[in-house]
């Protein structure tokens, strides 16, 4: 944010701060309270049989566990990159061959300042006998399967449902439909790394 924030809340993983609203166009003068926390990721990880890899993880502001791709915060000192290769590890004990930086986007401008990065993570293995470090439970859910939860309207991870229509809008390919050959074509000569 380019204006000055005082925190009146904090907690280890986020902080909420008030800001002043500046010039509202509703003329309001109450402050504003916004969310501070760090960068993130978020990846589409398929694996190599062109199955999603997913995560179940008990989410405490809903009070139930949700399924979700993996995603996470950028560490001090790292880049998107490395941050989103170690949250795929630590949450689903996968490496991924191929990595492709898609696009940084906002998720909440009305409530925070913050750039989030998609990744699609192609080609991923399960890590030896490297065992997730957090509390979630990996699921491997073919595309089909995948697709058909969409429009069922059962993921409710919206952040990587864009990120997904962003590849598919940038590149011409459909994560969900198209065979591994093509995703991995279209994503390198879309200069996608």
């Amino acid at each position: 944010m380019t204006q000055e924030r005082e925190t009146v809340f904090r907690t280890p993983w986020f902080d909420i701060a008030t800001v002043d609203p500046g010039a509202e166009p509703s003329g309001t003068t109450e402050p504003y309270f916004c969310l501070v926390r760090p960068a993130g990721v978020l990846a589409f990880v398929l694996d190599t049989e062109g199955n999603v890899v997913l995560v179940e993880q008990y989410r405490p502001p809903i009070g139930r566990v949700t399924l979700e791709m993996p995603a996470g915060t950028i560490d001090a000192a790292e880049t998107p990159e490395q941050a989103v290769k170690r949250e795929v590890l630590e949450e689903t004990g996968y490496l991924c061959e191929n990595w492709h930086f898609i696009s940084p986007f906002r998720m909440m401008m009305n409530r925070e300042d913050v750039v989030d990065y998609f990744f699609v993570g192609l080609d991923a293995r399960k890590h030896g006998d490297f065992d997730a470090v957090e509390n979630g439970v990996t699921r491997i859910l073919p595309r089909e399967q995948f697709g058909d939860m969409l429009k069922a309207t059962r993921f409710e991870q919206i952040a990587t449902l864009g990120g997904m229509y962003l590849t598919e809008k940038i590149t011409g390919v459909d994560l969900l439909t198209a065979n591994l050959a093509e995703i991995k074509t279209k994503l390198r000569t879309s200069g996608f790394r």
